[in-house]
């Protein structure tokens, strides 16, 4: 049911910022990016410029919670007019039931005649010894591969944990603990996995140095900037990391090293470092893919007198914060459209939210608004970080749209007339450990007064500050007005991290 406060303009602009971002993740589906990416030419194939030559001598692997997805166009572009295929055999590692998941939509699995097999695991991201079982199959399988055959590595987010090999005497448990404190501990993906890439036998480039193979990865990337090196731990690229680099984050974030720790980085200190001189990455969607398909949705549906500007692909940050700035900066747009504030924004607000291009367009934009009296949509991508105090469930999706929601009247300094949506959510549709992708909140305010969901909680008996404190962001939307705040899109089929947008409309 929805809620009483849900009336006219408001629920409307909540649907549709939930179209916008759903706009965004259909435009990194990993199917649709494989078509656009892989050519077959008669007897080759040709990826990112480059030509192989097909004489049934392709192998696939894979590794990543969009992988699945890219499994069928890869063997459909293989296959020939009599029914063969010069794909032989393959193995991608996946989420634990995400075939499942997708029973509905073929379209995301394999053919049913794939010669690709499935290894299902790493519940929750946490890699388990089915994911192991998956990763010592696809080193062996690429192990084997003679100079002439061409492998495909297919790699997107969620590969790091899909694709674990601790080096020995390392085991797995101990390896994945390390993971789990390190992110606890608030350690940022970059850290995770440059600690993951000294502690693999396949990550870091040492799953490409294994074979003879002509390798080519396609990836799509979840990491801010796209650095080959950290998507799912860089297992086609040479790790030029500092040998003393995972060390030093293990002890800044205060993880003790026992001799078996402190053995395998010993190891991959004296680990010679060369590139195979035989792979080519390809990054076939990101972030900004993401970004672009939200931007191109709103300019399709909107007004065209209405505003929409990407600001960054960048956020990062802890979640909470970042929620709570983000909550200043749409105040302080507010106020700048009802014309209380003269049209400039502060140094500090473009550095708190990775805004580190676009102020002067941002500033047209609103110059335009407030002449025009119209809305403003603003777009951000990324990835922020949870430090875990509490006992609670939740994600940094959720939490930062709860701190947001908190923050924003408060930051508000004058009277204003208007409505401001904020969404956050993961494109992957898993936000933590929890069946939410992220979730929703909003301020409205007409002369009858104002209307948020932080009052809307406060009616219903919520004390946002205390699931806020114990990190239990799901469990507070989920008890709000029966969860309808809540994005639960399920599994998408893709992965290219966070996206963040910010609707504000002023009422004049």
């Amino acid at each position: 049911m929805a809620s009483k406060y849900l009336k006219g303009n408001i629920q409307e602009s909540i649907s549709r910022i939930r179209k916008a971002f759903m706009a965004g993740v259909d435009s990194v589906q990993p199917h649709e990016l494989i078509e656009k990416h892989l050519q077959r030419n008669n007897e080759s194939l040709e990826i990112n410029k480059g030509k192989y030559s097909l004489t049934n001598n392709v192998y696939v692997v894979g590794f990543g919670k969009a992988v699945i997805g890219m499994v069928r166009p890869v063997e459909e572009a293989l296959k020939n007019s009599d029914g063969t295929s010069h794909v032989k055999e393959g193995v991608i590692s996946v989420p634990i039931g995400i075939q499942d998941t997708f029973a509905k939509k073929l379209h995301l699995l394999p053919s049913e005649d794939s010669v690709i097999e499935i290894v299902e695991g790493a519940k929750n991201n946490i890699p388990d010894e089915a994911a192991y079982a998956a990763a010592r199959k696809i080193l062996s399988l690429v192990q084997r591969l003679k100079k002439d055959d061409l492998l495909l590595v297919l790699i997107s987010g969620g590969g790091s944990a899909l694709l674990p090999y601790p080096t020995p005497p390392l085991t797995l448990n101990e390896k994945s603990e390390l993971v789990k404190s390190l992110s606890k501990k608030g350690a940022t993906i970059t850290e995770l996995n440059t600690v993951r890439k000294a502690l693999s036998l396949t990550k870091g480039g040492k799953l490409a140095s294994a074979t003879e193979a002509q390798v080519v990865t396609l990836i799509l990337s979840d990491i801010i900037g796209s650095p080959l090196d950290m998507i799912a731990s860089g297992p086609t690229v040479c790790n030029t990391d500092p040998v003393d680099a995972a060390e030093n984050i293990l002890k800044k974030h205060g993880i003790i090293i026992t001799e078996n720790l402190k053995h395998v980085l010993d190891r991959n200190a004296f680990d010679k470092r060369e590139a195979n001189p035989n792979v080519s990455n390809c990054i076939i969607g990101s972030n900004e893919t993401a970004l672009s398909g939200v931007l191109s949705s709103i300019t399709k549906t909107e007004n065209k007198d209405c505003q929409s500007i990407i600001l960054s692909s960048s956020l990062s940050g802890e979640a909470g914060n970042i929620g709570s700035k983000m909550a200043g900066f749409a105040s302080n747009i507010l106020e700048i459209l009802c014309g209380n504030k003269d049209l400039q924004i502060s140094e500090s607000d473009l550095c708190d939210l990775c805004i580190n291009e676009g102020k002067t367009s941002l500033i047209d934009a609103l110059g335009s608004c407030r002449k025009n009296k119209t809305p403003i949509w603003l777009i951000f991508g990324g990835e922020t970080t949870v430090q875990v105090k509490g006992s609670g469930r939740g994600g940094r999706n959720q939490e930062m749209v709860l701190a947001f929601s908190m923050s924003f009247e408060k930051k508000l300094q004058g009277t204003c007339t208007g409505e401001v949506v904020f969404l956050s959510g993961g494109t992957d549709g898993i936000d933590g450990p929890t069946d939410a992708a992220g979730a929703v909140t909003y301020w409205s305010s007409f002369n009858s007064g104002v209307k948020s969901q932080l009052k809307e909680a406060k009616e219903q008996g919520l004390n946002p500050d205390d699931f806020l404190n114990n990190n239990d962001s799901y469990t507070y939307f989920s008890q709000l007005s029966s969860g309808q705040y809540l994005l639960q899109p399920g599994h998408t089929g893709t992965n290219v991290m966070d996206l963040q947008i910010l609707f504000i409309n002023p009422f004049n």
